[in-house]
């Protein structure tokens, strides 16, 4: 389904452009606490610490996703707008393969490099083999 975001009542039309991002925040969240709160009654205090110090490098990789999303989004739009489908089908290709692509290679660098960023990140080291475990 399509909405034209230019006509009808802008405050309606901002509220259905927001939700899918809303949920999406809002999903995030209870997995966090759903997380910490599994971790933290059943694996034990340094585990929990384990999750809570994922959280920034989580943040990172997902807004790597974010603002790549937004930048084909708005390739998509621009094709779609000008009605060329077949320039809208061939970028949605190349987004394709450009997220695996992406994926792969920071997953490859993720594994390789995990000592030299938890050591960015100053992770205590009472805690790194939990963080590593729960990040692989």
């Amino acid at each position: 389904m399509y909405y034209k975001l230019t006509e009808g009542s802008i405050p309606k039309n901002l509220i259905l452009f927001a939700l899918p991002m809303i949920a999406g925040n809002l999903l995030q969240q209870i997995y966090n606490i759903t997380d910490t709160l599994i971790v933290g009654q059943f694996i034990g205090v340094h585990a929990l610490g384990a999750v809570g110090s994922a959280y920034a490098l989580m943040v990172f990789l997902t807004s790597i996703f974010i603002g790549l999303s937004m930048g084909i989004g708005s390739l998509f739009s621009i094709y779609y707008g000008a009605k060329n489908d077949h320039a809208l089908k061939t970028a949605i290709v190349h987004a394709f393969f450009l997220v695996i692509g992406v994926a792969l290679t920071l997953t490859v660098l993720s594994y390789l490099l995990i000592h030299p960023i938890l050591t960015f990140l100053n992770v205590p080291t009472v805690i790194v083999p939990d963080l590593k475990t729960y990040l692989m």
